[in-house]
């Protein structure tokens, strides 16, 4: 039987499933199967999925020309042929299913991609600015890198899956605006026709007046300036399984049951509210 000293046990929380996380993809949902914060292991990650998926690939091949295979010379000749590349292919996936966490045979048919959600943006700049960058207040020595004859200013670090995508969308519409700016000019040019030189001139003012407040607003932002060519540093990525309607089903499923179970859990679980009490207080009788 409990004393009154014994403290009773915490409860117990219920078993937890897997994490699944979860990415949009426009119109898609992809699941996240890896994440990499390295740029060599990302270098190497992608020259393995690409060499085990191309051998994967010409597996498949061997097995549709088996069974289309005419004689019974050409079957068994492709036989071994495919009995040593499944073999070979083995081994290496094992090792990639160590390394990974996942088989090559798992994306088969299956729709993947990389999403980037971390970068670091260089400017690539000439001695004069490298040299302006130093003379900064707040200039730290790593932001200016030296990769053979090119100097890298690091301008800013971009983190989050919704700033990433929002900088290359941003980054796509600037250079846009730059592209129309430079047909334009170009148009306007070529023109005989005052009229229509009028009508040229109005869109280029315009384009012009977009390029220029889009250009300063990325430049307060991270530095980005379609004046400068860039160099863009992975910090993160995650390589992503792209989820058919079935799949998506299912996980909408479990997020309405997961709700459910908590809503009831909510509701059976009752409430009391208590006034606060007085402080309880002795007061002595002095002599």
């Amino acid at each position: 039987m409990p004393t009154d000293t014994d403290t009773p046990a915490a409860p117990t929380d219920a078993p937890k499933g897997p994490v699944i996380e979860l990415i949009p993809l426009g119109q898609n949902l992809g699941r996240v199967v890896l994440t990499i914060a390295n740029q060599g292991s990302l270098a190497r990650f992608q020259q393995e999925l690409g060499t085990l998926g191309q051998q994967f690939g010409r597996i498949q091949q061997l097995q549709q020309r088996i069974q289309s295979a005419l004689t019974t010379v050409e079957r068994d000749a492709l036989v071994k042929v495919a009995e040593a590349e499944v073999k070979d292919f083995n081994e290496k996936d094992g090792v990639f299913v160590k390394v990974w966490g996942f088989s090559i045979t798992a994306l088969a048919n299956r729709q993947t991609s990389f999403v980037n959600t971390a970068l670091r943006l260089f400017a690539i700049v000439n001695e004069e600015e490298a040299i302006k960058a130093r003379s900064d207040k707040g200039f730290k020595e790593e932001q200016l890198v030296i990769r053979g004859d090119r100097r890298l200013l690091q301008t800013a670090e971009i983190r989050g899956l919704d700033l990433v995508v929002q900088f290359d969308q941003f980054a796509k519409v600037l250079q846009a605006r730059r592209d129309a700016f430079l047909q334009l000019t170009e148009l306007l040019k070529r023109s005989n026709n005052e009229e229509e030189k009028g009508r040229i001139k109005t869109q280029l003012d315009q384009t012009a007046e977009l390029l220029e407040k889009g250009n300063k607003e990325m430049a307060e932002s991270v530095g980005y300036s379609i004046t400068h060519n860039y160099e863009i540093e992975v910090l993160e990525s995650k390589f992503v399984i792209l989820l058919n309607q079935e799949e998506v089903n299912q996980i909408q499923g479990l997020f309405a049951n997961a709700q459910q179970q908590q809503q009831a859990a909510a509701q059976a679980v009752p409430v009391s509210i208590e006034a606060p009490k007085a402080e309880k207080r002795i007061i002595e009788k002095k002599n």
